[in-house]
């Protein structure tokens, strides 16, 4: 493996590069991770759509003008979020995440932003290290759950409503910084064919429910109604009403909130992942 020096890397806007260049580095810079990514055009354009990513303020690091790892920043308000950053397999254990990082601090700061987030894979022990290295704290531990044709018999009826209703309940009843991928101004930006329903006072949002695999993005219950199992009700009626699929909620649940998915017979998924925030 080559060893690459630090005044060999150099940054280049994202928005430089093709969609397709973008998505087919993002796969070879996520090789071997704990969770391999395999990006195409058209995921990678719902990402971008959804998480408010910005390519003029995205990086494609470059090793002799060859890219070597890319880092795509979110942005709202006065906050970013790094979204991804993934570097290629003969660049890594090189310095390359660190000059990065540092670079992608030192930009966020020019730019008047106050805080910056990210997501980062609980056991990838390297990256935790070096997001911590940077001053990033640790807000939350997120989990993921899974469960395979439940069997739910419920006789409640949901009622369909629009996702972007879904993402204004969310913003007057969610949780405070909630993971930037399930606060309300994300979930709001959904489209067809993910779905939104209502059962009493009890929300829920899925991707497709006629695919063989759903995921549970969001489930809500407003203020005043909590405590009276109305969640695992709402969980129950979809699980009811879509059977024999297998049901996933993404290692972004909210530590406090995942004993409502064990008490439905979902287990625990090994990989967690912690939210962590840099005071900028």
């Amino acid at each position: 493996m080559r060893t690459l020096t630090m005044s060999s890397f150099s940054v280049k806007p994202a928005l430089s590069f093709s969609i397709s260049e973008t998505a087919a580095l993002l796969t070879r810079g996520f090789e071997g991770y704990l969770v391999p990514i395999q990006m195409n055009d058209v995921a990678l354009q719902a990402m971008l759509r959804r998480d408010g990513v910005d390519l003029a303020e995205s990086r494609i690091l470059l090793k002799d003008n060859i890219p070597v790892g890319v880092a795509l920043i979110a942005r709202r308000g006065w906050t970013s979020r790094l979204a991804a950053m993934g570097i290629v397999a003969d660049a890594r254990n090189s310095g390359a995440g660190s000059w990065m990082m540092e670079k992608l601090i030192v930009e966020a700061r020019a730019r008047g932003e106050k805080e910056m987030f990210l997501e980062v894979i609980e056991q990838n022990a390297p990256a935790v290290h070096l997001y911590q290295k940077f001053g990033f704290e640790t807000v939350r531990r997120l989990l993921g759950f899974k469960i395979e044709n439940p069997q739910a018999e419920s006789d409640d009826a949901l009622e369909e409503i629009d996702v972007r209703e879904m993402g204004r309940l969310i913003s007057v009843c969610g949780l405070r910084d909630l993971p930037w991928q399930i606060s309300a101004e994300t979930i709001a930006l959904h489209t067809p064919p993910t779905r939104s329903y209502k059962l009493g006072d009890a929300y829920l949002m899925m991707t497709n429910p006629e695919a063989a695999r759903v995921v549970i993005w969001s489930v809500l219950v407003k203020a005043d109604a909590r405590r009276a199992g109305q969640a695992p009700r709402v969980i129950r009626a979809a699980f009811s009403r879509f059977p024999n699929k297998t049901w996933h909620i993404p290692a972004l649940c909210p530590e406090q909130i995942g004993a409502l998915f064990e008490k439905m017979g979902m287990m625990r998924e090994e990989l967690s992942q912690f939210q962590m925030t840099l005071k900028l």
